[in-house]
């Protein structure tokens, strides 16, 4: 147990250990290929603000201005050239007037054809009704043409002084290529890759990874430099960093792919290897050494001590005790094990005292057949009985009483009553289920069957009456009894597990309470169904059909008397 208690220990703060690096390095890493994510944007969004500012430089000039009005070859041969915007990486050269009328378009480092579509994108994508700067907020951004990502600036046309007002725009363009790609991976010295946010092609990965930006939504974030991320880990040595960016209407466009090495990682797991070795060394000590100690000083005494316990247990004789030699702890706890033995002696004593009085405190509660079931098997007891006659009583008058009365007085009253019940269903040979505030409820015929059920039912209520009619007599208070009695079908069982109760359901039950409460004060009312079984032997008098509450029009009878010669 000692040791399987310090491998335990060790367990559990190693688990505890690797937990807290885990998360720390895992926090490190993610926080690491964050920046990486961000020092991408940055890098890239420098790229724009730069070309960006090579066409501010063209826009905001009052020879542009002057072309933007009036469009001179000379102006083109000038200041347009080929070799000016190819060696800068500039392949698209666009200008329009105030109208979206096409000034000037070229193309550079670009087929013919390529550069032609690319144009005829362009001028569509720009073609639009309105402000371009109020449908194109940004000053650069990108956009999708020919299923490319472009790098996009677009400037107003304006004097050298930046005055207007605006006789057009111009906009630079360069395709994000493999030769774009190559410069921003040794710019960032991060391996990179570019996709077509929502392309038909994704992979099964890429697809996940923009269902999840999905789920973040775009709202908000839509600026350049304020892109969302997505981390991935692909194995062991890679982590997979994501950043999805906009185009210039705001919606997403490019996702950027980035491979980042798990150096982080592999430090981390290194340290944790290396804790776990130390651990594991120092533990294997200290279980040597305890176990080594406990036994010399420790274990032999216990088991000696224990033998005595175990025969003492083995012959149930609580009267011996054990050797208690020593004054150190084990012979302080020989000591407490003698005093404990005495206590059980007489706990013992107590208890079997005190099993008797719950005997027959549940045989108070149950009936014994039924006590004896949940006693033995503690199953959920239910039975189903075919033929029952079931009683309530309510007493009359109760609820005024109440209100005058103190409450002792009317506890006492109430105790006195159905007390006087109690010794009738007893003396009869019924079962008492329950009583509830001041009504009564008691049945024949279960938990074992008998023939007269009906008929002990109808002594008890007509006895019922007399008993209320002599207290109300001696106490001086006005109180009556409405009855009700029914037979039929039940079902019958303890319902709870603390306070539990035993009791029963059923139409036969239900028809029996709305008798009671049908009836008239000093009234036995009984439906057909024990009228049927109790013409014989009581004298009755018919209702006729009353309405009772959920059941309609029923035929009811009132029980006067036992006829005479009849028991």
């Amino acid at each position: 147990m000692v040791i399987a208690t310090m491998v335990i220990s060790i367990g559990a703060l190693f688990y505890l250990a690797s937990s807290v690096y885990r998360e720390s390095y895992g926090e490190i890493e993610r926080t690491g290929a964050d920046k990486d994510l961000q020092r991408l944007e940055s890098v890239f969004v420098d790229e724009l603000s730069q070309m960006f500012a090579l066409l501010e430089d063209y826009a905001s000039w009052d020879d542009t201005y002057e072309f933007a009005q009036d469009p001179y070859q000379e102006y083109i041969d000038s200041n347009l050239s080929g070799d000016t915007f190819s060696n800068l990486g500039v392949q698209v050269l666009l200008m329009l007037d105030r109208e979206g009328k096409r000034l000037h378009g070229a193309t550079y480092d670009l087929s013919s054809s390529k550069g032609t579509k690319a144009v005829q994108q362009l001028m569509s994508l720009l073609d639009a009704e309105g402000d371009l700067f109020e449908l194109y907020p940004r000053e650069f951004g990108l956009l999708r043409v020919d299923d490319q990502v472009m790098l996009v600036a677009m400037a107003p046309i304006l004097q050298s002084n930046d005055r207007g007002p605006p006789r057009g725009i111009a906009l630079l363009g360069r395709f994000l290529d493999r030769e774009k790609l190559a410069q921003l991976s040794t710019k960032t010295q991060l391996k990179l890759s570019a996709h077509l946010y929502g392309k038909q092609d994704d992979t099964a990965d890429l697809a996940s990874v923009i269902a999840e930006f999905d789920q973040q939504g775009f709202e908000d974030r839509d600026s350049l430099g304020k892109s969302p991320h997505v981390q991935r880990i692909q194995n062991e040595d890679t982590l997979i960093g994501y950043v999805l960016m906009p185009d210039l209407l705001g919606d997403p466009l490019l996702l950027w792919k980035v491979d980042i090495p798990r150096d982080i990682h592999k430090q981390g797991e290194r340290s944790l290897n290396f804790l776990l070795i130390s651990m594991s060394v120092v533990g294997l000590v200290l279980i040597v050494c305890i176990v080594l100690l406990l036994e010399m000083l420790v274990l032999r005494r216990v088991g000696r001590l224990s033998g005595e316990v175990a025969k003492i247990g083995e012959q149930d004789d609580l009267s011996e005790r054990v050797s208690s030699l020593g004054q150190d702890e084990l012979g302080f706890l020989a000591r407490s094990v003698n005093g404990m033995l005495g206590n059980i002696q007489t706990s013992k004593e107590r208890l079997e005292i005190e099993h008797e009085r719950a005997e027959n405190l549940l045989l108070n509660i149950l009936p014994a057949s039924i006590a004896t079931r949940l006693k033995d098997s503690g199953d959920q007891i239910a039975n189903a009985h075919e033929e029952v006659s079931v009683l309530f009583a309510d007493l009359v008058g109760f609820t005024e009483l109440s209100a005058s009365m103190e409450p002792d007085r009317l506890v006492s009253m109430l105790n006195d009553v159905f007390s006087e019940f109690d010794d009738l269903a007893v003396e009869i040979g019924l079962e008492k289920i329950k009583t509830i505030g001041d009504a009564y409820m008691v049945a024949a015929g279960l938990p074992e069957f008998r023939e007269d059920h009906a008929e002990a039912i109808a002594e008890m209520a007509v006895r019922m009456v007399d008993v209320i009619q002599t207290y109300s007599d001696q106490s001086g208070l006005n109180l009556n009894i409405r009855i009700g009695i029914n037979t039929g079908q039940v079902v019958a069982g303890v319902i709870g597990k603390k306070k539990f109760i035993y009791d029963l359901w059923g139409d036969t039950v239900n028809i029996a309470s709305r008798m009671e409460s049908s009836g008239q004060p000093g009234m036995i009312q009984v439906s057909r169904a024990s009228h049927a079984l109790l013409k014989d032997a009581f004298a009755f008098e018919s209702r006729g059909e009353i309405d009772i509450k959920g059941r309609g029009k029923m035929e009811t009878f009132q029980l006067l008397h036992r006829l005479e010669g009849k028991k």
